[in-house]
């Protein structure tokens, strides 16, 4: 009959073999869940996240540069321009058509010849180089390239902030005659990117070429520059990189994951970057790690009490059977010895 030291040591062995059967398979379950969620956002989510959003981009962020062009290379408008701007009220109700037709928030040019400033609305004002709300349109002039997206106030509408595609106009020598486009509200593309954001449950902003967050559809985002920000700091140059492929990047923050997908939009000047928190999805996999942990500990402190009981039972039965006649079902001399053997103990 097995003595209390050889019990004891069998029931180490069950629960030894319960436990790490349960750790090995949990953790296993737990390491290919987290892989497999870590490949879902890093290989699939956050790149067709970011191709869908710059596909709504396209329609609805980029249509303003193209309209800007087509101003730009208007041949009524260079005409209107090189003939010496006569009839105000002939460009007045074609940036008022402009504006209308497609929606946006204003419609402007300014001619180089004169310096007038013409909007939807009329003839607003002369540019002034020694006024510094004027300091864009020279800006404008001196660039290499034909256009700019600047965030501004919008003077001819209460100095409301504005995001303005500026786009340079070239007569047919290719001499710089003036600067034309249009304008949307800061607020209209906020709650275009807050959309966007509840329908891919992504932080979604934009930034410019030195970093600076532009826009954003978090109100509690600051809008610094990336390269101060907390976490994405330690990877904003190798965002900032002019690439027009995705760029596939994560960060610590707070003692989470952010893995990040960005992108170079060459028609805004822009970066778009889209943030997933994987520690925040990772959650539900490690409650259930959790959960599974419990149920094992559960499972063996069960098999345990099984064990203990089966051990006890049968080591009862077997010592009944060793110290009674089979026959009379009277005890026997080994249970004389048994009751002995206690006594000199």
């Amino acid at each position: 009959m097995p003595s209390f030291p050889k019990r004891l040591r069998l029931l180490l062995l069950v629960a030894v073999l319960l436990i790490v059967g349960f750790l090995t398979t949990s953790i296993a379950s737990y390491l290919v869940s987290r892989d497999a969620v870590r490949e879902g956002i890093v290989g699939t989510a956050l790149p067709l996240t970011g191709d869908s959003i710059y596909s709504e981009i396209q329609k609805d962020i980029l249509r303003p540069v193209f309209i800007s062009s087509q101003m730009a290379h208007d041949t009524f408008v260079r005409d209107w321009l090189l003939n010496g701007e006569k009839d105000p009220e002939q460009l007045t109700r074609y940036l008022s058509e402009v504006k209308t037709k497609n929606g946006t928030f204003t419609s402007f040019l300014v001619s180089e010849k004169s310096r007038n400033y013409y909007h939807n609305s009329g003839v607003l004002k002369k540019i002034q180089s020694d006024d510094a709300r004027d300091a864009w349109y020279f800006r404008v002039r001196e660039m290499n390239k034909a256009f700019e997206t600047n965030v501004d106030p919008d003077w001819a509408n209460r100095a409301k902030i504005t995001i303005f595609i500026n786009y340079q106009i070239f007569d047919y020598q290719n001499r710089f005659i003036g600067t034309t486009g249009v304008g949307l509200t800061l607020d209209t593309m906020s709650r275009l990117l807050k959309t966007y954001e509840t329908r891919f449950q992504r932080n979604i902003y934009f930034v410019n070429e030195s970093g600076q967050v532009v826009l954003t559809g978090n109100s509690a985002q600051g809008r610094n520059s990336i390269l101060s920000h907390e976490g994405i700091s330690s990877i904003a140059a190798k965002i900032l990189n002019h690439q027009l492929k995705p760029t596939q990047l994560s960060y610590q923050l707070n003692g989470q994951l952010i893995q990040v997908n960005s992108r170079f939009i060459p028609e805004l000047g822009w970066y778009l970057i889209v943030e997933q928190n994987e520690t925040a999805d990772l959650r539900p996999v490690q409650h259930m790690f959790q959960l599974n942990l419990l149920i094992s500990a559960l499972i063996t402190l069960l098999v345990l009490c099984i064990a203990i009981y089966s051990i006890n039972r049968n080591q009862r039965s077997l010592e009944a059977l060793a110290c009674t006649d089979g026959l009379t079902q009277l005890l026997n001399r080994q249970a004389f010895e048994v009751v002995l053997g206690q006594k000199k103990n």
